[in-house]
């Protein structure tokens, strides 16, 4: 009995030390325990439980049961915690807007008249100011006045109250958020989904989840030479594989590849021996890159080309030109196919010339059929 009521005692004080740090403005995670019409009931790490109104997402999207989210404590109201997780309507006064500056806790506003250097911006009752320099990259681009958006409280002038807020900084502080989650959840092999943001000649430039990242021009198909412009688009969703994450240097590598159908993983088209045509896609200090088709390359080395030794390729050969190949070894377990022009040549002259002697040969039989025929005829008269 002694034991427990010491227990008790002592999860009294924890509770009241609880309750004692609770301010406003204090920032919690919470899971989602219930969403009713009006509230959503949360629950902090700590077991806290406390409400949230669903009215602060009547312009967002309504987060689900099980979900987490980032939330400030508002008050204590008779025995019931009240969280936010942006301030909105009647609940933006000088005074939250001060509390909010210190934690900062996003404030829901609109748009409003376009000046020279920014927007002004109404938070309920209030008029606040967001400089050109405040606005989030993503919303630059739109004609704003009008659009609900949610900031950060930049700065509030003492004398004249006035109000200076940012929707830019909120996005950095979110991206940072996204940032330090994906760090714990991805790892080099991890499959992730991103969004075209850009097209370039050395790759594509995507949105994984607020974290910019690259797919170089060689990870983006099998195929070579694709015209990106051509094959993708901006905004265009995407599913790609991590190759590299260097969150040192900022620097994130995706790949196309793993999600595509591998040419190299099913029968290969072409085996040693072969005489194939294919076309010149580039000349380089040690050979010549020859298109098979779409999905597969060759390599003929300098001393394949039929040139004399260190004859510059681009005397004999240019970009484009039809030219043959005899294949010499297809390596699937390094994805290489070297090939000969010089080979390519003598065989093909090698068969030729058995074709005409061939044709020779039946050439000579009729002509000598012919001549017996005759004879026969000859001798018969």
């Amino acid at each position: 009995m002694k034991d427990r009521n010491s227990k008790f005692a002592q999860l009294l004080e924890e509770n009241f030390k609880k309750r004692k740090s609770l301010e406003s403005g204090t920032p919690f995670r919470v899971s989602i325990v219930d969403i009713r019409d009006d509230y959503i009931f949360v629950k902090t790490e700590d077991g806290l439980q406390g409400i949230l109104s669903t009215q602060e997402f009547q312009d967002l999207e309504l987060p689900r049961k099980g979900e987490f989210l980032d939330v400030y404590f508002l008050r204590e109201d008779h025995g019931d915690y009240y969280f936010t997780y942006n301030l909105s309507g009647e609940e933006i006064s000088i005074e939250s807007l001060e509390i909010a500056q210190v934690y900062d806790i996003p404030v829901v506003g609109q748009y409003g008249q376009e000046l020279s250097n920014g927007y002004e911006v109404k938070l309920d009752s209030l008029i606040a100011f967001c400089p050109f320099s405040q606005i989030d990259s993503s919303e630059k681009s739109k004609s704003l006045s009008g659009v609900k958006s949610r900031f950060i409280i930049h700065e509030i002038q003492s004398k004249s109250k006035k109000i200076i807020v940012s929707s830019k900084k909120l996005s950095d502080k979110e991206k940072l958020l996204k940032r330090d989650l994906l760090k714990e959840e991805l790892k080099e092999g991890s499959f992730v989904s991103c969004t075209i943001k850009s097209i370039h000649k050395f790759g594509l430039i995507v949105d994984m989840n607020g974290v910019d990242a690259l797919i170089p021009q060689s990870e983006t198909s099998f195929k070579r030479g694709l015209v990106l412009e051509n094959e993708f688009q901006v905004g265009q969703s995407l599913r790609a594989q991590v190759l590299q994450l260097d969150w040192k240097e900022n620097k994130f590598t995706l790949s196309l590849k793993s999600s595509l159908n591998d040419p190299w993983a099913n029968s290969i088209p072409y085996k040693e021996g072969d005489i194939i045509e294919g076309t010149i896609e580039s000349l380089k200090p040690f050979g010549i890159f020859v298109k098979l088709s779409d999905t597969f390359h060759c390599l003929v080395p300098n001393k394949e080309t039929g040139l004399p030794l260190r004859t510059p390729l681009n005397t004999k050969f240019k970009q484009g030109d039809k030219i043959e190949v005899f294949i010499q070894e297809v390596n699937p377990v390094k994805r290489q196919i070297s090939a000969s022009i010089e080979k390519a040549k003598s065989t093909r002259e090698e068969l030729d010339f058995r074709s005409y002697l061939t044709d020779q040969e039946v050439s000579h039989s009729s002509s000598f059929g012919l001549l017996l025929k005759k004879s026969i005829s000859k001798k018969e008269k």
